[in-house]
Order: structure tokens, then C-alpha cells, then sequence
């Protein structure tokens, strides 16, 4: 994936910043500045989270159409901009979750279940990180092969290859190329769309662990997610 692999004392005290960190910002999140701020309603009917799945609480209200999902990579540890940045999207209207890579599918199967009900609120747009990376354009191609639409995926430097087919508009891969510059995302059969992959590795400061809490990034994903949303009728 292009780093070196860490030592078990250098994660174990990775994991220790972590607990630190997300203390922190779940007493923060309590402040008396989101006191009169109403918690997202869960839109998303039928849809659960496993307690390791769960975003920091944020409260907001939901003014815009669409439903973001936001693919955390191993272990829900080294991918903590992707809540920072789900943070925002929701500060700006936006309907945006965050969950672990693994559970794409079952994301995927509930999309596609209240689609024939009618439940679903468009468009749909899919971010991951890493191994959350590879499951944003699983979980866009999966959706699509489904007769599903899929206005917008990104990928914060996957670490295999992946592709992306028919039903889906935009990809955008920022990824640091490894070895074998193999974690690209590439068109696969009916995927008429756009696709870039951007290699980002002279970008100060980005490395696999903190693409993805690059906040020029971050405004470009989501100035472009909120292009393709509108405000929600009242």
C-alpha cells in the first residue's frame, strides 16, 4: 500500500491517540454550541449500525437531497477523516453516514430494497478510504449492475485495483501510487461516465494515513457533492 509496515508497539500506541482522540470529540460533540440543533433523523429506514460502525453523535438537520456514504478502511482506526469530513456534509444539509468498509453490501442490498418502495432519496454518492476505497467502487458497481444510479464515487488511495461499470457518472480516485501502480480504479463493461485517477503523491504532507483528512480534498468533494444535490422541499 506504500508504507512500511508498523511495529507493534508503534500501533498499539497509534490505537492509544485514537481512544484519546475520539473521547475528546464525543465530549465536544455535547457543547452547548449544537444545543438547539435537532439529531438527524434516520432517513434510511431498516438501516442499523453495529456499535464499532457508529459516527462520533453529530446533530444537524438534513436541507438537501441525496444520501452520502462513507467507507471507514481497517479496523475504523486509521481512517478518521472520513468522520471529519462527514461532519461537514451534514453541517452543510447533507444526509451523510459513516460505517466500516465491510458492511458495503448490506448498504448496497438496502439501497436497492427501499429503491423498489420508493424510500430512496437521490443521488447517491459513495467515499472510502483504503480498504474503504476498494469497497467505494464495489459498492458503486454492485449498485449499478443493479439498475441503481450512482452520481458520484471517491476513493482515497485504495490499495487494490477496482472497477467501476454501467449506471455510475463520476469517479474520482486520489491514490499514491504503489509498487506496482495497481491501486487504480479501471472501467469495466457499460461504464460510460467519467473516471480520474489522481496520482496525488507530490502533495505536501499525504501519505496513506492522511489523505484522506486533506482539507483541500475534502472541499473539493464536497463542493462537487453539493452541486449534485438540491434543497430539499420543505
Amino acid at each position: 500500500m506504500g508504507f512500511k509496515p508498523l511495529s507493534i508497539l508503534k500501533v498499539a500506541g497509534l490505537l492509544l491517540a485514537v481512544v484519546f482522540a475520539v473521547s475528546a470529540c464525543s465530549s465536544s460533540a455535547t457543547s452547548s454550541s449544537d444545543a438547539k440543533l435537532k439529531p438527524i433523523s434516520d432517513t434510511r429506514t431498516s438501516l442499523s449500525q453495529l456499535p464499532s460502525e457508529i459516527n462520533i453523535p453529530i446533530k444537524g438537520k438534513i436541507t438537501r437531497t441525496g444520501e452520502v456514504y462513507l467507507l471507514r478502511g481497517l479496523a475504523n482506526v486509521f481512517s478518521r477523516g472520513m468522520d471529519t469530513m462527514g461532519a461537514k456534509m451534514i453541517r452543510a444539509g447533507l444526509d451523510a453516514r459513516v460505517y466500516n468498509h465491510s458492511v458495503w453490501r448490506s448498504l448496497a442490498d438496502n439501497i436497492i430494497a427501499r429503491n423498489k418502495r420508493k424510500q430512496v432519496s437521490y443521488p447517491i454518492i459513495i467515499m472510502g478510504h483504503s480498504l474503504g476505497g476498494n469497497a467505494s467502487a464495489q459498492m458503486a458497481k454492485y449498485l449499478g449492475d443493479n439498475n441503481i444510479k450512482v452520481q458520484y464515487v471517491v476513493a482515497f488511495d485504495p490499495t487494490v485495483t477496482t472497477y467501476v461499470g454501467k449506471n455510475i457518472n463520476r469517479v474520482i480516485n486520489f491514490y499514491l501510487p504503489n509498487d506496482s501502480n495497481s491501486n487504480v480504479v479501471k472501467r469495466s463493461p457499460g461504464f460510460k461516465g467519467a473516471l480520474k485517477n489522481i496520482n496525488v503523491r507530490g502533495v505536501r504532507g499525504v501519505t496513506h494515513t492522511t489523505i484522506e483528512k486533506d482539507s483541500n480534498f475534502h472541499n473539493q468533494v464536497i463542493n462537487r457533492t453539493l452541486s449534485y444535490t438540491k434543497k430539499r422541499r420543505k
